[in-house]
């Protein structure tokens, strides 16, 4: 919000190649309208608009009554107001009030203020009500007014008491429960409507707006207004040409610079970042999705012209998990690399970033640079596991994990090939969890992107040469098509079934020893399908659960499947009864 300001003020006073207060009139009326909305940025923090201005009359420029942001009073309680409320002098001291635009919805409706629709979505209010005052000491000094208005679904406008506008799918003398005719084709555009200067009075005018919805069901309503004195006629050069507002839904750089009419000179190029709806970087909002911290040796000629530093092909993956734009600027690592993110980074929702040791390195073995941000990293990733400790702007930790190249974490990205992938990252997993991690079902993992999907049944089916469906048994095994889908085993050779093996083992947990029952299967890696232990003491009544095991290894074969080995929590009485199962889903 701060670059907006000074955006505002400095790009738009330096005008005149770098004088300190613009020269033309023109020049002077544009600083004031940015600086306006630079200070509605910081204001407001959750949009942006900036309209452009041709040059001025030079004797008497227009001037801006009401804008994007002004405050309004409003009353969004469904009930019925009459007429009185549309008079000057009405008392509105009870009405709420707030900043434009003012609305509801889910795509950036009410990004001033947010009103109430009443108790049931499917049966909103009707009409909301809208009033101000605006002070137009000498109306005579203008040609016209241009009204602006940007409205959904309907609408009426009164300025005085007299109604000025009324939409078209509104109709005449709508009462306070009747909905609008039709809805608006283009809700987010401005309708500009001309205003003759006998309709306003020197001094205060009230302007009122009523706002219909299409339907009870509706699941938007917005309204907002500019007003303006002209002074020119328009066309060539005219001083009240304005444009349509440029809207920034997402953090955008800026660049502008302006052009005197009189001399056909541009002012200095200067630029701002406005960074919109956005928080800083904190615990909650930001993963790291997956890290290379031990890439395999350089295999290519091209890689080893490049470096033959295995290290050098490490990367780091953020992601942001919120729901809002974060502001990476000043996070650091503490523990880990040597790394500190420059100003004015902003990653937006589900956006991925990358950190590189070497992007020559990248490129070599990965292509090109990918679309997402990337930065270069000093230091590197040790391959043995190491604590990772990264800091907020404020120095508290956002992620403070460490990880390890031993079981229980996946080993083969120990230098096999994969890189470490974060299992469900939008849940916010705790990074220090072995079980949380996965290795990357390619080579080198997917850096800037998202971790390939597996296969599903019937994909696998046609690759494989299924003959059956899924619960015969083309290889007469004892094994389920399905289930060799779930193992990674070909449905058509009896000799590759994969057996279910169930021991008990005397291990030392936390310190004691006991006797487990340890349970040792295959699983595909790229199955789209689960494989669920079940367990049972009578061969009837069978129960399942994460709270019943505790995974010992996970073991990558190196062919898309994976040996896994797990015991259950609690030990067991030897001699006793206890069977195991696999359930496929």
């Amino acid at each position: 919000a701060l670059d907006a300001f000074y955006f505002s003020f400095v790009t738009l006073t330096t005008i005149g190649y770098g004088d300190l207060y613009p020269t033309y009139t023109s020049t002077k009326f544009c600083f004031g309208a940015f600086f306006l909305v630079g200070f509605g940025v910081i204001a407001f923090c959750l949009g942006a608009s900036l309209a452009s201005c041709g040059g001025g009359n030079p004797a008497d420029p227009p001037q801006t009554f009401i804008t994007s942001g002004h405050v309004w009073k409003f009353l969004d309680n469904g009930s019925n107001q009459g007429t009185a409320w549309r008079q000057n002098g009405f008392d509105d001291s009870s009405w709420s009030q707030g900043p434009s635009e003012l609305g509801y919805g889910d795509d950036g409706e009410g990004s001033g203020t947010t009103l109430s629709y009443g108790p049931s979505n499917s049966n909103k209010y009707a009409t909301t009500y809208f009033r101000t005052d605006v002070d137009i000491p000498d109306p005579s000094r203008f040609l016209r007014f241009t009204l602006r208005l940007k409205y959904d679904d309907a609408a009426a406008v009164y300025l005085g008491g007299a109604e000025i506008i009324r939409t078209p799918n509104l109709s005449a003398n709508a009462t306070y429960n009747q909905y609008a005719t039709s809805t608006t084709s283009s809700e987010e555009s401005w309708f500009d409507y001309t205003i003759p200067i006998s309709s306003f009075h020197p001094g205060t005018n009230s302007i009122a707006v009523e706002i219909h919805q299409g339907s009870g069901t509706s699941s938007d309503m917005r309204m907002d207004m500019i007003l303006r004195g002209e002074t020119t006629a328009g066309g060539a050069g005219g001083g009240d040409n304005v444009s349509n507002p440029i809207h920034f839904n997402e953090p955008a750089k800026l660049r502008a610079r302006a052009n005197s009419n009189g001399t056909g000179e541009w002012s200095a190029l200067n630029e701002a970042l406005f960074t919109i709806n956005t928080e800083p970087a904190a615990p909650g909002n930001l993963v790291i999705a997956e890290m290379h911290y031990h890439p395999t040796n350089p295999g290519t000629a091209a890689e080893s012209a490049v470096s033959a530093d295995r290290d050098d092909y490490e990367f780091l993956e953020f992601l942001n998990i919120g729901s809002r734009n974060i502001d990476l600027t000043g996070v650091r690592f503490n523990e880990g690399v040597n790394f500190t993110f420059p100003d004015n980074t902003v990653l937006a929702p589900g956006a991925r970033l990358l950190l590189l040791r070497n992007h020559l390195a990248y490129e070599a073995r990965y292509g090109s640079l990918p679309s997402v941000q990337w930065f270069e990293y000093t230091g590197r990733l040790s391959n043995d596991g190491e604590a990772v400790i990264i800091l907020g702007s404020n120095l508290e930790p956002i992620l403070d994990f460490t990880y390890n190249d031993q079981l229980p974490w996946p080993t083969a990205a120990d230098g096999a090939g994969p890189s470490l992938v974060l299992v469900n990252p939008s849940d916010d997993p705790d990074h220090g969890q072995a079980a949380n991690w996965t290795a990357s079902r390619n080579p080198g993992g997917s850096p800037g992107t998202t971790e390939p999907t597996g296969v599903d049944y019937d994909s696998w089916a046609a690759t494989s040469n299924v003959q059956g469906g899924p619960n015969d048994d083309d290889d007469h095994d004892t094994i389920s098509n399905f289930m060799e889908f779930l193992h990674g085993s070909r449905p058509d050779t009896a000799g590759d079934a994969p057996g279910l093996q169930v021991s008990a083992q005397r291990l030392e947990v936390n310190g004691e020893e006991g006797d487990y029952l340890v349970i040792t299967y295959q699983k595909n890696l790229n199955a789209l399908a689960t494989l669920t232990i079940e367990l049972s003491s009578d061969l009837i009544t069978w129960n399942s659960g994460s709270n019943l095991t505790e995974l010992l290894t996970q073991v990558d074969n190196g062919n898309g499947t994976a040996t896994v080995t797990v015991r259950l929590k609690n030990p067991v009485r030897i001699p006793s009864r206890s069977f195991a199962r696999l359930r496929g889903e």
